[in-house]
């Protein structure tokens, strides 16, 4: 993972809490003011809103929550004394412009709790659905002992109750010596089955059966049923989604039986009563996560159902009001906190190309040995090329890459200028010679001296650099410290994003003083060679004193055109800003933007 999961889908979680405990307070409050069906009804659509945390409304542009994802963001510390000898000599081999230095990040304790968490959330969900799939058992089991029903009485019968609440859809009747009440399951092709010995109830109690079974069968409540069971998968760990899982349920019959009791003449609504009853003393124990309805109910809640048949009488026009005026209060309080709860559950790690001038290449052979990224943009057709739009629309930390970016706040904030940008060392020893000395912005991007970025930012501040990040749309925006955020820390943008920052810092798009941009320009300016211009900056993720990813991001200016370019590279081979370079030199000498033979 990139970055946080555990924060903020902790935080969607007591949000979705909340909002389940308010639904229960409601229906309490309201017990007599609202109709059976919206009872139902309303533990259905509370339970919906647990699809809101994947949901891809973190897409959208949003600073409302930034405060709570940045609860999860900087997750590691600068090491100003470990580097290992192997960093050094993969990043220091080449003699040329490539001054590929970084500094280890020694990798916190967070984010080891964090994929620990995210760990157990999917080993639960694996037991869940073992559990699940076991309790299921026992509908396959019915399927083989499945017998059809001959009896011509009895197909009659069920027939007429088809009929009289106008379904019209096959149904398949049968009887097993498995159960002991009356069970309904499938979504395509429902299953009505009945206990083998049926003889013991009379016509009447038998039709109240098939329209209870029929009503199921009607209203997709098998559907619910399935929704209930991977709720609980996946949400195994909250004990209010259980509980509005179980009054779904129970709220489901009894709503099944109001439907009876309206199409039922009065005489037989005792009766009705009686077949619950009946049916209840003949249950057997069965598991919650069986995604299936069963016609008689726990012991627990056969009162309720019986009350309802004791007190059954048709809605009013006024309480249908009052229902559908709750019904859409609760409707309402889903919608407008969806986005929210979305985007505090998923980071926003990805950045996809909205346009459709992109064409994909295939550049695996330059990647050998690496997972990875690269993006082209041409000025001149205003084209995209892209290899593997997965990893090159993935946000990461930008390491040094992002310096580009931090002398040009600091030039634009007044702390420096193009004549005067000297920061005296503080003689802390680093593992760099080019490090221990006295720095300027240009030798500072030049040998990557992080400590100079640094006490640039010290400087500027973190209210500044939050709202600077915010003004041009960094990556994700997110600014967790000014030590460390953007080696490995909070700070993420995807390859993409490096491309489109870059168009934007050349043509001056931020509106800042053309001067400073300049000077930006001249720091990170590589080599010139027939006519073509090479600008750029390389970047190197380590971690605990291992290579971790690389970077390498510029342009390419000819006198007709302006060609950008980001290559990023991660895998279990030393993965360094070099070695992005050299990829990135190779395709652009392929494509004819800058061959090898000029350097």
């Amino acid at each position: 993972m990139s970055s946080s999961f555990f924060i903020p889908f902790l935080v969607s979680q007591i949000l979705l809490s909340l909002f389940f405990s308010l639904i229960i307070l409601i229906k309490k409050l309201l017990k007599a003011q609202i109709t059976v069906g919206t009872h139902y009804h309303l533990s259905v659509i509370s339970l919906l809103a647990l699809i809101a945390p994947f949901l891809p409304f973190h897409y959208l542009k949003s600073n409302h929550f930034d405060w709570i994802l940045n609860l999860g963001g900087a997750s590691s510390t600068l090491s100003h004394t470990r580097s290992t000898d192997k960093t050094a000599e993969a990043i220091g081999q080449h003699a040329n412009w490539v001054q590929d230095f970084s500094m280890s990040i020694e990798q916190s304790s967070f984010k080891m709790i964090d994929s620990a968490f995210f760990a157990v959330w999917i080993l639960g969900i694996a037991v869940m659905l073992i559990a699940t799939l076991y309790s299921n058992r026992k509908i396959g089991k019915i399927k083989k002992s499945l017998q059809m029903v001959n009896n011509k009485e009895l197909l009659t019968l069920f027939r007429t109750c088809k009929e009289e609440i106008r379904f019209h859809q096959k149904v398949i009747l049968g009887c097993s010596p498995l159960i002991k009440s009356p069970i309904t399951f499938g979504v395509v092709r429902p299953y009505i089955i009945l206990p083998k010995d049926i003889s013991m109830f009379s016509a009447d109690e038998m039709k109240c059966v098939l329209l209870h079974e029929l009503y199921h069968c009607k209203r997709k409540d098998m559907l619910i049923n399935y929704f209930l069971c991977l709720s609980k998968i996946v949400y195994w760990f909250n004990p209010l989604v259980w509980y509005l899982s179980k009054e779904a349920k129970t709220e489901m019959e009894i709503s099944c039986d109001f439907a009876v009791l309206k199409t039922l003449d009065k005489k037989l609504h005792l009766k009705y009563g009686e077949v619950i009853l009946k049916f209840t003393s003949l249950k057997q124990r069965t598991s919650s996560l069986v995604a299936a309805s069963e016609f008689s109910s726990s012991y627990k809640h056969i009162k309720r159902r019986i009350v309802t048949v004791v007190n059954f009488k048709a809605a009013s026009p006024l309480l249908k009001v009052k229902s559908a005026l709750v019904f859409a209060l609760v409707l309402g309080i889903i919608l407008a906190g969806t986005p929210s709860v979305s985007i505090l559950a998923m980071q926003r790690d990805t950045h996809f190309l909205s346009g459709a001038n992109v064409e994909y290449e295939d550049d695996s052979t330059f990647f050998d040995g690496f997972s990875g990224g690269f993006v082209l943009f041409d000025s001149n057709r205003k084209k995209y090329t892209i290899y593997n739009r997965k990893e090159s629309t993935a946000r990461f930390a930008p390491a040094s890459t992002y310096k580009v970016f931090s002398a040009l706040l600091a030039l634009e904030s007044g702390i420096i200028t193009k004549n005067n940008s000297q920061m005296t060392w503080d003689e802390t020893q680093y593992p760099y010679k080019e490090w221990n000395q006295d720095q300027d912005l240009f030798s500072a991007m030049s040998s990557s001296a992080t400590w100079y970025f640094q006490k640039l930012d010290r400087q500027i501040g973190e209210d500044h650099l939050r709202r600077y990040l915010k003004s041009i749309h960094y990556g994700n925006e997110d600014f967790s410290g000014p030590a460390n955020y953007w080696l490995d820390g909070s700070l993420q943008i995807s390859p993409l994003e490096q491309v489109n920052m870059l168009k934007k810092f050349y043509d001056n798009e931020f509106d800042f003083k053309q001067s400073n941009i300049q000077t930006v320009k001249d720091s990170i300016r590589l080599e010139e060679s027939n006519g073509r211009i090479l600008s750029g900056k390389t970047g190197t993720s380590v971690i605990n004193g291992e290579l971790h990813a690389g970077w390498f991001v510029g342009y390419v200016e000819t006198a007709e055109n302006t060609f950008f370019f980001a290559v990023h590279i991660q895998g279990e081979k030393r993965a360094a800003g070099s070695t992005a370079a050299e990829i990135a030199l190779s395709i652009l000498d392929k494509k004819g933007i800058y061959p090898s033979a000029s350097r």
